[in-house]
This record gives structure tokens, C-alpha cells and sequence, in this order.
């Protein structure tokens, strides 16, 4: 099942690296289950992530050594994730039903049909789905198939080897995301059908999972930055302007909102109109990552991140690990699919010597006992101090009205893809999980709520574990969890389904 399961009892760093924000959660299991005992948060340095592809690992890398040094975090084993839209492809397809050894052989076609770039710059798995209610009569059966660029595995080692870390594995955000919303929620929650939209700085990731298992994965392209840019071009204001006054006073007014866009929802399993697939979204892109970033949404002190747009990076070279996919046996209670890239690495990739950091685990081993530092560990670099000139006043309303173009277009895009949904697969979620920093907008889960006609939350995945904090006080991490599914799914991920 991947390197992690080698040695599953010590703790695990989970690290999500967004094109705006770089999140860490250490995790270790404990006598009474699951156990935080650190977690931060700091931006992603300008121009080492360009069009959603690394292109500067060792300042990236440096910036993860220092987030890990300053949350008190010791460990140096990591699971962390990537993703983009155009390098990483996470789709569920079906095809007849075969033998491995046939799959095998398709799965070589398949890439040219789903993926949009070249078959022999890529890593890929699959792994067929099992899921409870299947039909052993059925002739067809589904497949969950990864495929993510070489040069994007390269440099996103190359990023934890300059920051000290040991890969023992690497996963994709969706899946990281319902392992800490879902998998141990203990309310039910394995049992529904249930939506999970993670809002990031430039994609909006939307997944469907039922009964635990990855249904229906969607990349949105609108994300926390089109908000930013419309605040931009309608008040006329410079961008890192328009960033401080959505993070200090961006919310969604209700009644206006009524007044501007009319009254939506995802009418069941007759929904209106023709529903085929979604343009303008893509299957997963690791889904979007960034989206998947938490980027620009509300953090204390930190605020709204911001991710620059650059040209891509060029082609790397050197030897890779094979990626693999392990869904594991089936049981009675079916685990979620898990993408585990093997980290085997080839004889022409060689790791960047590793920096001089003392990243032993803490005294005392594995006992769960550990608690998180004296001294805050989130890092909350405030992104800037406006001048003067920056303190124009806009009223609320002007505000809203601003972004609401972007907003209205994000919910028409959710609202769609989940009437493709409902109408292909006669299943309606019961509920949303709101995630990303951009879900802590104020009412922006009420609106969801109103216009969809689904129940939205904002999403805590802090909540279902025990969080060891003497720095950090209860409503300060209510306020952060949002931004942190991920990072908690990754540094979990070998603790639980066993």
C-alpha cells in the first residue's frame, strides 16, 4: 500500500502546497484515536509556483523547512499531494468489464482519450472500483485513473528534499479532503451522499462521494482570485488592494444577492433542462489544485493569499516514481480509493542534499502525548500595509456588487455540474461541505445554500480529531479550519480504514 504503511504507528506531516498558501498538519494515532499535535499555515513565496506548476523548488522548499521549524514541527515523514488543472488527471471512466491483465492494456488507450498531454511525459495508475451496490451482473465497471506529468512529480520532490522531508507517499486532494470530512466523521457521514466544494486562488474543486467512495469529481475555473480581479476591475483599484479589502470586508448580502440573481436549486432527479457534461470544467485535475489550495480566503493575520500567473515551467528532467493506485480489499465497509504514488526513485534522480535541520521526532516516541509549542506555530505574515491612498472607502453594497458576477458564475458552474450529476446517477447529496479559505466569507454558505437548495457547511476537519493546542485558543481554529481538509487527510492517511 505505499512506503507510509511500512511504519504506520509514528507520526505523519500532511503537507498541502496551494499556489497561495502552504499548509502542514502533524498527526499521530493516540490511545483515544487520532491526534494533532501541530499545525501552520504561511503564503506560498511569490514566483515559486507559476500556472500551477513548481518552478522554484528550493525556495519553495526552504519555506516549507521554515513553516515546519516555526508550527514545532519535528517529524520528517511526509504524505503530501499534488495538483493542477492542466498536469494532474484524476477521472473515474468505465469500461467493460475485464481482467487486471486486460485493464492493464486499456488503461494505456484510455490516457490518450482523458489526458491532454503526452503519454510518454506522464505517470499513471488505476484501480478498479468496487462499490456495494454493483450489480455482479453488471457488464461494465469503473475505474478510478490517475495520471500526473513527470516534471510535475520531479519538482514536487525536489520541493520536500530541500525541505528536509522524508516522501512516504503522495496523494490527490479530493480523496486527502473526504479522509478527514467524511471517513472519520462518525455521524453518518459514510453513509450519505455528500458534496465536498473546496474554493481555491485559482480552481474551484468540486467532488461527490457516495458512501465514502469518489462518484463524481469536477474542476471548477472560477476560484478566489476571480473574485479579486473583479473587485479590481470594477472599483478600479490595484490588485493587492483589491486582496486587503476582500479579506477585511467581503460578505455576501443576502437580500441583495435575491434582488440581483434569481432563486436556483438542484431540482432532485428531474432536473431542468438537458444536462451533458459541463463545459469548461475539467476530471479532476488533481484536481484543481489549486484548487485546492485554500488560497484566498480569510485567515487572522494572514488574510486572503494571493498566487501569481506566470508562463509554465520549463521540462525537467530525471528519473521518477511510478505512480500507483491502492483502493485495498474488499470489505463490508469499503475504504475510499487511495492514491499512493510509489517512491521509488530512478538512478537519474538524484535528492538534493538535505538541509541541515534537526527534524528528530520528539522525546518520548509515539506515545500521542506531545502537545504543540509554547509559541504560536501558524505563521501569520500579514500580506502588506496599505498607504493612504489605499484607504478609499467603498460601502458594503458597492462591494458585494462587485464580486457578485463572479460569485453568480461559480454557483451556476456548481449548480450544473451537480444537475449532471443528479440526472446521470438519479442521487441527489444530502448535504454540501463548504471548504477553502474563501468558504469563511461571510454568508457565502447561506447563499450556496439558497441558490442550490442543499444544505452547506463550512467544513471543520478539525473537529472529528483531538487537537493538542496550549497556544492556540478553541475560535481561533474554528476560524483556520476551513483551510485545512487537506493537509489533515494527508498527514491521517495511513491511521485510519485499517
Amino acid at each position: 500500500m505505499g512506503l507510509l504503511s511500512e511504519s504506520s504507528g509514528g507520526p505523519t506531516v500532511g503537507l498541502d502546497i496551494g499556489s497561495s498558501l502552504i499548509k502542514v498538519v502533524e498527526a499521530r494515532p493516540g490511545k483515544d484515536g487520532i491526534q494533532i499535535t501541530a499545525l501552520g499555515v504561511a503564503p506560498t513565496p511569490p514566483g515559486a509556483i507559476e500556472n500551477e506548476i513548481i518552478v522554484d523548488p528550493q525556495t519553495l522548499g526552504r519555506a516549507v523547512r521554515q513553516l515546519l521549524s516555526e508550527s514545532g514541527i519535528l517529524c520528517k515523514r511526509s504524505v503530501s499531494s499534488v495538483s493542477g488543472q492542466s498536469s494532474v488527471i484524476v477521472r473515474i471512466i468505465e469500461v467493460p468489464k475485464m481482467t487486471r491483465q486486460e485493464l492493464a492494456e486499456t488503461m494505456k488507450w484510455e490516457i490518450e482519450r482523458h489526458v491532454p498531454f503526452a503519454a510518454n511525459e506522464v505517470v499513471m495508475d488505476f484501480q478498479p472500483i468496487e462499490r456495494p451496490t454493483a450489480s455482479p451482473d453488471d457488464q461494465n465497471m469503473e475505474v478510478l485513473l490517475a495520471v500526473a506529468q513527470q516534471e510535475v512529480i520531479g519538482r514536487h520532490l525536489e520541493t520536500l528534499f530541500a525541505a528536509g522531508l522524508e516522501p512516504a507517499a503522495i496523494d490527490v486532494e479530493p480523496l486527502a479532503a473526504s479522509r478527514a470530512l467524511i471517513e472519520v466523521a462518525g455521524n453518518g457521514a459514510r453513509e450519505q451522499t455528500i458534496a465536498i466544494v473546496n474554493i481555491g486562488a485559482l480552481a474551484t474543486e468540486l467532488a461527490v462521494f457516495e458512501k465514502g467512495l469518489l462518484a463524481f469529481p469536477r474542476t471548477l475555473p472560477i476560484a478566489g482570485d476571480a473574485v479579486t480581479r473583479a473587485l479590481s476591475n470594477s472599483l478600479r483599484i490595484p490588485i493587492e488592494q483589491a486582496e486587503r479589502l476582500k479579506r477585511e470586508r467581503a460578505a455576501v448580502l443576502l437580500d441583495r444577492a435575491a434582488q440581483l440573481s434569481p432563486p436556483g436549486g438542484v431540482p432532485g432527479i428531474q432536473p431542468m433542462g438537458g444536462f451533458e457534461e459541463p463545459e469548461g470544467t475539467v476530471g479532476l485535475s488533481a484536481p484543481a489544485e489549486e484548487a485546492p489550495d485554500a488560497g484566498l480566503g480569510y485567515i487572522p493575520g494572514l488574510g486572503y493569499g494571493s498566487s501569481p500567473e506566470g508562463p509554465k515551467a520549463d521540462t525537467g528532467e530525471g528519473g521518477l516514481p511510478d505512480f500507483d493506485i491502492d483502493i485495498g480489499a474488499p470489505a463490508a465497509e469499503p475504504a475510499e480509493p487511495v492514491i499512493d504514488f510509489d517512491l521509488s526513485i530512478g538512478e537519474d534522480f538524484a535528492a538534493p542534499p538535505k538541509p541541515q535541520l534537526d527534524l528528530s521526532e520528539p522525546a518520548g516516541g509515539d506515545t500521542g502525548e506531545a502537545s504543540l509549542p509554547a509559541t504560536a506555530p501558524i505563521a501569520l505574515s500579514p500580506l502588506g500595509e496599505g498607504g493612504p491612498e489605499e484607504q478609499k472607502d467603498f460601502s458594503q453594497e458597492v462591494i458585494f456588487d462587485a464580486m457578485s458576477p463572479v460569485l453568480n458564475d461559480l454557483i451556476a458552474e456548481i449548480r450544473r455540474s451537480l444537475e449532471y450529476y443528479v440526472s446521470r446517477f438519479q442521487n441527489q447529496p444530502a448535504r454540501i461541505l463548504l471548504c477553502g479559505g474563501t468558504a469563511k466569507m461571510k454568508d457565502l454558505d447561506k447563499l450556496l445554500q439558497n441558490e442550490l437548495g442543499i444544505p452547506v457547511t463550512i467544513a471543520n476537519p478539525l473537529q472529528n480529531v483531538t487537537v493538542f493546542s496550549r497556544s492556540l485558543s478553541e475560535g481561533y481554529l474554528g476560524e483556520v479550519a476551513a483551510i485545512f481538509p487537506v493537509s489533515v487527510g494527508l498527514a491521517i492517511r495511513d491511521m485510519i480504514g485499517e
